[in-house]
């Protein structure tokens, strides 16, 4: 048994290796140096065997040290032997590291598993926009003398400061626990308020919408509920999510939102799909508060 294990292990580890052969993906970024917070791209494209499939890095994916944008397919090319996919992702960084690094995979599927092949790393340099001001500089300075009032009754002042805090002492040691609960779900509901208000206003155009949009909209769905929730919902598939929740509903609408933006189809229930997680919203904010009421 022993024996046909480590031959099982073998034969994975040159499969992997023959794949690794027949496919590496190029990635390199379209400038050589960016400025913190200007958009910069970065191409990613590779050419395998047509019998192949493979899946590109999506909004979703990890950019560090940059910050996922937006990106543009572009279609595959095929022949009898091979076929060539590409995408340009835009991206920003508000990292101050001189030279910035990147490489980008690309997720060769088998079966109900994945490998991950990497494009070499590239790298570009960050632009400084703020010159260093000479030492040579005088300060010019003011020959005018003006007279200052020394009046002014400092004794006063530090008593009145100090009953001050005094009070504000008293207030946070009787009352601190319960205004910290307070201000907490207060701002929970202002950020929820803007959120729905901002959420809700898109979903009639969900029809219409290119992918990227719905895409975009499910992420705004995620950074919010993680945001409510402290849970990392932005980081997470839709599988994970449900492992962690384990809300059938909520499963099966993720589920439905990924078959549009991976497919294109199903955009008729896509609606339907983001009212149900606008609702839900609701119920992570309402799971919240209560933690937060019974101090946790």
């Amino acid at each position: 048994m022993k024996k046909y294990g480590l031959s099982l292990i073998f034969s994975l580890a040159i499969i992997t290796n023959l794949f690794g052969q027949q496919i590496k993906p190029k990635g390199q970024f379209i400038q050589d140096s960016m400025a913190i917070g200007e958009p910069i791209q970065y191409s990613l494209s590779v050419r395998y065997p047509a019998e192949f499939q493979i899946l590109m890095p999506d909004s979703l994916f990890n950019y560090a040290p940059f910050e996922y944008a937006t990106k543009q397919y572009f279609p595959t090319k095929s022949d009898s032997i091979q076929s060539f996919d590409s995408v340009i992702y835009t991206l920003s960084s508000f990292e101050i590291d001189k030279v910035q690094m990147l490489k980008l995979p690309i997720f060769l599927i088998q079966g109900e598993d994945s490998t991950a092949i990497y494009a070499d790393e590239d790298s570009l340099f960050l632009e400084e926009q703020i010159q260093v001001v000479s030492d040579s500089l005088k300060m010019k300075t003011d020959a005018i003398i003006t007279k200052l009032d020394k009046d002014f009754n400092y004794p006063y002042l530090i008593a009145f400061l100090i009953a001050v805090g005094i009070v504000l002492l008293l207030i946070f040691i009787f009352f601190g626990n319960k205004l910290r609960k307070k201000w907490r779900i207060w701002r929970l509901n202002k950020r929820h308020t803007k959120f729905r208000i901002s959420f809700e206003g898109k979903l009639s155009t969900v029809g219409d919408i290119p992918v990227e949009k719905i895409e975009k909209l499910l992420y705004m769905w995620k950074k919010h509920a993680e945001f409510v929730s402290g849970s990392p919902y932005a980081k997470l598939t839709s599988k994970e999510i449900n492992q962690m929740q384990e809300h059938k509903e909520l499963y099966e609408n993720l589920k439905s939102i990924d078959k549009t933006i991976y497919s294109s189809k199903g955009r008729e229930n896509a609606t339907e799909a983001f009212q149900f997680l606008l609702n839900y919203a609701d119920v992570i904010l309402e799971e919240r508060i209560k933690a937060i009421a019974n101090g946790k």
